[in-house]
């Protein structure tokens, strides 16, 4: 008996000895797996940095060989300078490190060069050309033009400044061109550019392998707010952070009823004075938004009674249904009397009292009766501002410039929306902007719609209204404001202006 137990004892011992020691090698097992999927993890990651790496130096090999390319370029038609055109030009180096107070000149420009890296920061010039009256001409819409200009650029350090010189020409029925900056900082940056209109954009990068953005105007204070956008605008880096940039036309929306659109006008008056920007800010918006958005109609007054200006209330209001987007511009004089605030018509009385102006509070009739999913009101008119009834004036900071994109988009284009958006809140506006034929109001309306469809990016109006408060830096006494009237029922949607290129 006690041999049995012996041995059960001894089979109880190499069976304990047996899976204690297989315990170990599974655990050894396990270890060794857990060990490789760490190390593959970490292949992965170092293969990614690598990939990242690459495509980055890539990049780079790009920006430079085409800033060389450029630069070999420039030798062959920039106008070599006499010894008295280079002391000007030393002498107009250093003279305005302030962009307020930079010449009149024929063009104004901003530019932004990137970071390559999070080891840099941005930076930011401002300068101006004038036109090289020797050089040839050509005619461009119209228009005569010369081929050659040059001018000055500055660095916000307020110690590095460039010569600036600059060609154009007619390409495919379009004005394009190069620049070229020569940098006391030794650095040269070099770009392509299209004009469009009264403004124009480019890209181009640096002999420090940077990418480069730049627009330029005819007017000095649009050139100051696109300065100020650049600065403010954080976006444009992330879209243009490795791997790869976004495809914008990959945003696809499609809206549930049709667009349309009632522009009104008024320039010429019988009783009060005459303005230059009103018939010529509508003009350029329909053209804009014929040709790059999906507006069913556009309905227009130009120069219109009360009568008419109520007409074509009526008349859109019989187009519309339920399910359209309205959009609503109005740019004329306008008044306050005893906290109403009026639209006047062209026919309008110079004093109040003769019925003939036209009481906001009446066209809260005709708005809210409108049938429309969304219907936005653009209001470039002094005095008139936040009168609409409705207090929800909101604080437009760059923190809200997040629904530009995807789903939040395709919310805004769902839900109920009404909004207003003004160039000026109970003070006067102004007409027209440095040497254009148009408010600076509706010059960054314009300017925004031309960059949502460049960019094919859908573009929702509290974006617009964003942009076109920034557009005011500087002036403190006029300022956009963006609401959404109490009386409306807004409901929390946003009109969305959609490229012909993002629709599903």
């Amino acid at each position: 008996m006690i041999k049995i137990i012996k041995s059960l004892l001894i089979v109880l011992f190499l069976a304990s000895f047996s899976l204690q020691a297989h315990s170990e090698t599974s655990w050894i097992t396990k270890k060794d797996k857990t060990k490789k999927t760490l190390v593959k993890k970490t292949e992965t990651k170092s293969k990614k940095n690598e990939w990242i790496k690459k495509k980055k130096k890539e990049k780079e090999k790009k920006v430079i060989e085409k800033v060389k390319e450029k630069i070999k370029e420039s030798k062959s038609w920039i106008t070599k300078k006499s010894k008295k055109e280079k002391k000007i030009i030393k002498k107009e180096l250093k003279k305005y490190y302030d962009i307020n107070s930079l010449p009149k000149a024929d063009l104004y420009f901003a530019a932004k060069i990137f970071p390559k890296d999070e080891n840099e920061e941005s930076l930011y010039l401002y300068g101006y050309v004038n036109s090289e009256n020797s050089s040839a001409t050509f005619e461009y819409q119209n228009n005569k033009y010369h081929s050659k200009s040059n001018g000055v650029a500055y660095f916000e350090d307020k110690k590095t400044s460039c010569e600036v010189n600059s060609r154009a020409g007619v390409l495919f029925d379009s004005m394009k061109g190069d620049v070229v900056l020569n940098c006391s900082n030794n650095l040269t940056i070099t770009g392509d550019f299209k004009q469009d209109g009264e403004s124009g954009k480019g890209s181009g990068g640096t002999t420090k392998k940077n990418e480069v953005i730049f627009e330029f105007y005819l007017s000095k204070n649009d050139a100051i707010a696109k300065l100020d956008l650049y600065k403010k605008d954080t976006k444009t880096l992330i879209t243009r952070s490795l791997p790869a940039p976004r495809n914008n036309k990959n945003i696809k929306l499609e809206p549930n009823g049709k667009y349309y659109a009632l522009l009104i006008g008024n320039s010429e008056y019988t009783n009060w004075e005459n303005l230059v920007s009103p018939k010529n800010d509508i003009r350029e918006i329909k053209k804009v938004l014929d040709k790059s958005y999906k507006f069913e109609k556009i309905l227009t007054v130009n120069n219109g009674t009360k009568k008419e200006i109520f007409k074509a209330f009526r008349d859109l209001s019989k187009l519309t249904t339920e399910n359209d987007y309205v959009l609503i511009y109005y740019s004329g004089h306008g008044m306050e009397k005893a906290e109403q605030a009026y639209w006047i018509p062209k026919d309008g009385s110079k004093e109040w009292g003769n019925g003939d102006w036209i009481n906001i509070n009446e066209l809260n009739i005709f708005l809210t009766e409108i049938k429309a999913h969304h219907l936005s009101l653009m209001v470039d008119s002094c005095y008139v501002g936040g009168k609409f009834k409705g207090t929800n004036i909101l604080d437009l900071t760059n923190e809200e410039d997040r629904t530009l994109y995807g789903k939040n988009l395709e919310d805004g284009l769902n839900l109920r929306a009404r909004s207003v958006l003004s160039s000026g809140s109970k003070g006067r506006v102004s007409d027209t902007v440095g040497k254009t034929k148009h408010s600076l109001f509706a010059l960054a309306f314009l300017n925004v719609l031309k960059i949502s469809d460049q960019n094919s990016v859908p573009l929702n109006m509290l974006n617009v209204a964003i942009r076109v408060r920034s557009a005011y830096a500087g002036n403190y006494t006029q300022k956009p404001i963006y609401y959404h009237p109490d009386t409306w029922q807004d409901g929390g949607g946003d009109f969305i202006f959609i490229p012909k290129k993002n629709l599903k």
